[in-house]
């Protein structure tokens, strides 16, 4: 089992399993794929369960479960090779497995890589080319990297990685974006993470950074990580980060500018890993915040038409999907006015032939 998924999440997977058949009726083929995309976790669960399966025990599932998903989105990638976490009894496994099992790469074609109910699976391996592997998502895009070492990152909307795997150092460079790692523990390779001149090394663990345009964040969801300077600061007068690397551990959060860190604080981990599951998790925080995070995911933007309307608080967990069913909230909290633009964007004004509530 993954410690990292839910354990309802693998039971459900392994209930699928169980119940799919190549005269499975309609009705449980389309539960099938609303329940696999719901979330990239499940998604990731399922492939996950479905190859471990089939090295076990040779299984196959019918030819359907791809089908369903090409009916549904037509946008869908095939990903040439599963790779699994580097557990030595796997690989044995997948040295020896037969044409049956192999075929399982085809059910990868679940994973649509335009859509954000879409994920890509892919292989780095630790004897690539010394140059760095880039990941590039666009608007709206997330992914799923699986590393052949057993770690793997997910990259949010508008996100850049670039990846070095060596005997010595796994190395992911942020450009842009945001990210969450879930790192194999390694010893002898160092995992880090590099935003500018600032290194985040993990030590066994799963993290998130997020590069902004005014600072970068740094949270760990479990085990620790280390944040150091790669580069010294030209101005001795700025605060810096100690001569000692500077540890974080779960639950906790920093926030790095160019010439300083902020103090450790308490993290919202529901917060901070909810656009793994299409969702973003505000807490009384402006309009104009939450608009610009609606922005980060859809071609149609949310405007701010009225001042008035910028210093709006908001509380709350919406689908970034659905802005729909956000302007909705906003009409309860106080009556808006929605005008479309000719490009399809959403300006907001207060409606001022209703009372404010």
């Amino acid at each position: 089992m993954n410690e990292d998924i839910p354990i309802e999440v693998t039971e459900t997977a392994g209930d699928w399993l169980d119940r799919l058949a190549a005269n499975s009726p309609v009705e449980e083929r389309r539960a099938f794929a609303e329940w696999l995309l719901r979330s990239p976790v499940h998604i990731e669960e399922f492939l996950r369960m479905t190859a471990l399966r089939a090295e076990l025990k040779d299984a196959m599932q019918p030819d359907w479960v791809a089908d369903v998903l090409n009916s549904i989105d037509s946008k869908v990638v095939e990903i040439p090779q599963l790779a699994l976490p580097s557990r030595g009894a796997q690989r044995g496994a997948r040295q020896h497995a037969n044409p049956g099992s192999r075929r399982l790469a085809a059910v990868a074609v679940i994973l649509a890589a335009v859509c954000l109910t879409g994920w890509l699976g892919w292989q780095i391996s630790p004897r690539a080319p010394a140059a760095p592997t880039s990941f590039i998502t666009v608007l709206g895009e997330q992914r799923f990297v699986l590393l052949t070492d057993g770690s793997s990152i997910k990259l949010n909307t508008e996100s850049h990685v670039e990846i070095s795997m060596t005997p010595t150092l796994r190395e992911v460079e942020l450009l842009r974006g945001e990210l969450l790692v879930n790192v194999a523990k390694d010893p002898a390779r160092p995992f880090r993470v590099k935003i500018g001149d600032v290194t985040v090394e993990a030590i066994g663990t799963r993290f998130s950074v997020y590069r902004r345009k005014a600072d970068t964040l740094v949270a760990v969801v479990e085990g620790r990580v280390a944040i150091k300077r790669s580069q010294p600061i030209s101005d001795p007068s700025l605060p810096l980060l100690p001569a000692e690397p500077m540890e974080l551990s779960a639950g906790q959060q920093v926030a790095l500018t160019k010439d300083r860190v902020s103090t450790p604080l308490p993290a919202n981990l529901k917060k901070v890993t909810a656009w793994t599951e299409q969702r973003v998790v505000f807490e009384d925080e402006t309009l104009t915040v939450v608009v610009a995070e609606f922005n980060r995911y859809n071609r149609s933007h949310l405007i701010i038409g009225d001042a008035a309307l910028t210093e709006r608080r908001i509380t709350g967990r919406y689908n970034v999907n659905n802005a729909e069913e956000f302007i909705k909230v906003l009409d309860a909290l106080e009556p808006v006015r929605v005008q479309v633009t000719e490009d399809g964007h959403r300006v907001l004004y207060r409606d001022l032939g209703h009372s404010s509530h």
